[in-house]
């Protein structure tokens, strides 16, 4: 056999064990792999040091264009820095209120003019008419997940988003749920009503002026919203997928809800693992939801060694730090797809949170399963698509938000040293990313169309 690359002495991760071997690859995929031994005539041939190979990170949680950048320039910055950190594919929102096959064609055209990896789509749903467009997205045009904003509406309406009611949420969970595993819902879980009352208490008593973004969303807003879609799950037969939770609450009630029958998957972000009131400015990292308490990022941890949330999503949205001055008015978000590795790697593995074998899982292998891109993407196995992220755990170095390719100027990580980056990336074979320098292509990266979405 005859192949295009070999990848040799490294070491390959994947979810269930790592061992030091060699993988060859032929037009983007995975031809072969086997240990030390292991070798093929190869046009090129790559030597990785001993280091650490993962299947190339899966994102499935990214804003590109939020808030207000151009959306094909940010599409560029977005997936320039998702190469960097090592991730291969990332799934974006549609969020306009428009036909879900009209948004769909405009965003693929969009995204392979500019994107150096690939993408897929989640559809947001607002309107009936979406509701209805569901079944033929799922059976004809790969988009097999649709979210339900529950919290940005009245005041908090974010254009182009528009307030659903639960009436929406019921005939969306009731056309996602004919489709048995198909298909299924996506929830931001928090109870914006609630809030609107604090704010106004907050306000009139003064308290806002020391108060962090958590004191306006505290933890039991996230748990009464994930018990109501629970219910809602529960009486249509609509699979669930719970994004970026963050309460210490939150295993107990996936927990709860999967004894009840109801079949629900948990992500969490890694803002939600080591960032809270304690280490970041109260102003500039407001989110929704919330950077809670230290208690919080430790639960989430423990959720993650127990197989509870078994997704990781980062929320990717590059806000510019002019926007995020004032307490109220400051736009939410921040990026996050060029940290997540780093994170993972080093307060995760390397602190002995967890195994490297459970980042292949987390940020990869699950995530493929979840959303349908499994066998394609998220695992090093013979016939998958040849995405990989070399990993270097002995790297120790401080993130600055100036040297990234983002478009954005704020992060509330820079400055952190973390130990454990990503030093190469593959994308379908061709290295996009080597040691600090960025080598893919505008207009490499593929929608990938996803027509199953497993457990």
């Amino acid at each position: 056999m005859s192949v295009d690359l070999l990848l040799k002495n490294g070491i390959i991760v994947t979810p269930s064990k790592s061992f030091r071997g060699n993988i060859a690859v032929k037009d983007g995929r995975i031809a072969g792999i086997g240990g030390e031994e292991f070798s093929v005539e190869a046009d090129e041939v790559a030597d990785l040091g001993g280091k650490h190979i993962l299947p190339g990170v899966i994102d499935p949680h990214v804003h590109i264009g939020w808030p207000s950048w151009d959306w094909e320039e940010d599409c560029i910055c977005t997936t320039r820095t998702a190469a960097v950190g090592g991730v291969t594919t990332v799934i974006h929102f549609l969020n306009e209120p428009l036909p879900l096959h009209e948004e769909l064609s405009i965003g693929i055209e969009r995204f392979e003019r500019n994107a150096y990896v690939d993408g897929s789509f989640h559809e947001g749903i607002f309107t009936q008419g979406q509701i209805d467009e569901i079944p033929d997205m799922v059976e004809t045009r790969g988009v097999n997940t649709f979210k339900f904003y529950l919290p940005y509406k009245g005041a908090e309406a974010v254009p182009p988003l528009v307030g659903i009611d639960d009436g929406i949420i019921y005939a969306g969970f009731k056309e996602i749920g004919k489709l048995k595993e198909k298909a299924r819902a996506l929830i931001h879980a928090e109870n914006i009503e609630i809030f609107y009352k604090i704010k106004e208490q907050m306000q009139a008593s003064g308290e806002d002026a020391s108060a962090y973004w958590t004191d306006t969303r505290p933890n039991w807003v996230e748990v009464e919203s994930i018990r109501k879609v629970v219910a809602f799950a529960k009486g249509t037969g609509c699979p669930l997928y719970l994004v970026h939770l963050t309460t210490k609450e939150a295993k107990e009630e996936i927990l709860r809800a999967r004894a009840e029958g109801v079949d629900v998957i948990g992500e969490t972000c890694p803002q939600y693992l080591v960032l809270n009131v304690e280490n970041t400015d109260r102003v500039k990292s407001k989110v929704n939801p919330p950077l809670r308490h230290r208690e919080d990022n430790e639960a989430m941890w423990q959720a993650i060694q127990e197989g509870v949330i078994t997704c990781i999503g980062t929320d990717h949205a590059s806000v510019a730090l002019k926007d995020k001055q004032d307490f109220w008015d400051g736009i939410v978000g921040f990026a996050g797809l060029e940290t997540t590795l780093p994170v993972l790697l080093s307060e995760g593995v390397n602190k002995g949170r967890i195994s490297i074998e459970k980042v292949a899982e987390i940020t990869s292998y699950n995530v493929a399963k979840t959303f349908g891109l499994y066998p394609q993407k998220g695992s090093i196995e013979v016939g998958a698509d040849a995405d990989f992220a070399v990993v270097d755990l002995e790297m120790e170095k401080a993130y600055s938000v100036r040297e990234s390719p983002n478009i954005t100027d704020y992060s509330p990580y820079d400055g952190m040293v973390f130990k454990g980056w990503p030093i190469q990336t593959y994308l379908r074979g061709r290295l996009i990313f080597d040691h600090g320098t960025i080598l893919g292509e505008k207009g490499a990266g593929k929608f990938i169309p996803r027509f199953s979405a497993q457990k």
